[in-house]
């Protein structure tokens, strides 16, 4: 159970489960570049119009995956506007405006969430990426701390050792 836990509070399951809030986004940023298509894509095989390209949307991935650069860089600025953004995008896709009002409540509390979680996931996962650095920063500055001290120490402990004569 105390490995289940350790793998829980983990660097890595912090990433996978923010990887995977992510990946949902990006089906709602490719639905509205969909929306705002220029052009079509689609082409014809055997008299069959395949629509796919029209769907597969670098730029939603590409808009998705900033995300975790900004966080893997140590930018948490722009990945707070990013899920302030997401949460725009959210509410775009659900189109809470034409829904009933119990509709729109429930569009307005999935897209906040949603938008929320990569929010708290973004943060949480730039402490635990941040946190080894910040340990060995502190370990480091200690260290210095140590030497200036133990220079100090040697400094009083030869003044207060020298003859008596030499004073």
């Amino acid at each position: 159970m105390k490995k289940t836990v350790e793998f829980l509070r983990s660097e890595a399951f912090v990433f996978l489960t923010l990887l995977a809030v992510i990946t949902s986004q990006v089906v709602h940023t490719m639905h509205l570049f969909e929306t705002v298509r220029v052009f079509d894509l689609s082409f014809e095989v055997n008299g069959q119009n395949i629509t796919a390209p029209n769907w597969v949307h670098v730029f939603a991935i590409a808009i998705e995956s900033a995300i975790l650069m900004f966080i893997l860089n140590g930018k948490r600025l722009p990945s707070k506007i990013y899920a302030v953004g997401s949460l725009a995008t959210n509410l775009l896709y659900y189109k809470a405006w034409q829904l009933p009002m119990s509709g729109m409540a429930a569009s307005i509390l999935i897209s906040t969430m949603l938008a929320g979680s990569i929010w708290f996931f973004s943060d949480l996962f730039a402490e635990k990426v941040d946190a080894p650095r910040m340990k060995a920063k502190t370990s480091d500055e200690e260290d210095n701390l140590k030497d200036l001290l133990a220079e100090e120490t040697r400094k009083i402990t030869f003044k207060t050792t020298m003859p008596a004569t030499a004073r």
